[in-house]
């Protein structure tokens, strides 16, 4: 069993039996552009970030890469921070808190094995994605990409997907990452955050039900949590 909540944007808590992993951390808005103000976020997120193992940090930009979020939440969760090098070089952490990961790279941390995903973000320097493996189950977290040919090589169980467009796929290009990978789920995320990523997630929803797939889309809001027996 996997337990996944959604605390906005790409932000995810993932909870494994013994491990409960956050991805990209997303608290504070930094950015002074009003087209990127705020429109969507999870209530009473700070409940959420107790009991965590990892937290892993697909890129650099700032809806994925809370500084002061991330430093707080490791030191006082004990949690390691799985990133890029030149992320980790942002933080002020303990070296037993840091794990450096670059791309194709997988490695065993915390009872569950992580491996690094390309992704295809032109504006980042480093993107990646993250498929988490426990006892052959797995869930693919896309992080900010273009659809690649890449994902032929990934099955997940789950996968959580931008759909926002713009800056990464949209609902169209989704679909399409999600026919090549063929998850029994499959979960939208990067979008309605800002003005300029609305999407509606009922339509990718009902792209892929009118498919021949079986996957099953699962729409979230803020703060909802859900369980999936894999």
């Amino acid at each position: 069993m996997v337990d996944i909540t959604f605390l906005g944007h790409s932000f995810f808590k993932i909870g494994f039996p013994k491990c409960n992993v956050l991805i990209d951390p997303f608290l504070e808005n930094t950015h002074k552009d009003p087209n990127f103000k705020t429109l969507v976020t999870c209530p009473n997120l700070k409940k959420h970030l107790k009991g965590i193992s990892l937290i892993l940090i697909t890129h650099e930009h700032f809806d994925h890469f809370d500084k002061k979020l991330i430093s707080e939440t490791a030191v006082k969760e004990n949690a390691c921070v799985v990133a890029h090098d030149h992320l980790l070089q942002e933080l002020s952490l303990p070296r037993h808190l840091s794990h450096n990961i670059t791309m194709d790279q997988k490695v065993q941390l915390r009872d569950l094995s992580i491996t690094a995903t390309p992704a295809h973000h032109p504006n980042s320097f480093y993107p990646i994605g993250f498929l988490l493996e426990h006892k052959g189950k797995t869930v693919y977290h896309a992080g900010d990409t273009d659809l690649m040919d890449y994902f032929c090589k990934i099955k997940p169980d789950i996968a959580i997907l931008p759909i926002g467009g713009e800056y990464t796929m949209d609902c169209v290009d989704a679909v399409r990452a999600v026919k090549t990978m063929k998850p029994k789920y499959a979960i939208p995320m990067h979008y309605n955050t800002f003005k300029v990523i609305g999407q509606d997630p009922k339509e990718f929803q009902s792209k892929i039900e009118q498919t021949v797939l079986k996957t099953k889309v699962v729409i979230f809001k803020p703060g909802q949590k859900k369980k999936f027996l894999l």
